[in-house]
């Protein structure tokens, strides 16, 4: 079946509010802190915390952090495994 050529065309103009980031889902937003972790913070979750305390981060933000506060104990290498995986994404998708 083909598409004919006098077929109307509809433009959709969607306007978008400044949303938080962390409101497209928990998997992206969950991703999107742990680039802010190892790009912006260099890792240091201390700094990415103390951030968020001054109101320069998201404080929806705590709990991740608190969450791979947490990991950090049980997997010492958890924000290494994390940058490399932020690195291997760039690498394939642009940074």
């Amino acid at each position: 079946m083909g598409v004919s050529s006098s077929a109307a065309v509809q433009v959709v103009s969607l306007e978008f509010d400044e949303v938080p980031r962390w409101s497209y889902g928990s998997v992206s937003a969950n991703f999107a802190r742990a680039q802010i972790l190892v790009t912006v913070y260099d890792g240091e979750l201390d700094r990415y915390v103390d951030a968020v305390r001054q109101g320069l981060e998201d404080e929806a933000d705590l709990a991740f952090l608190e969450t791979i506060g947490r990991r950090l104990s049980q997997e010492p290498h958890l924000v290494r495994d994390i940058s490399r995986l932020v690195g291997e994404f760039a690498a394939r998708f642009g940074s």
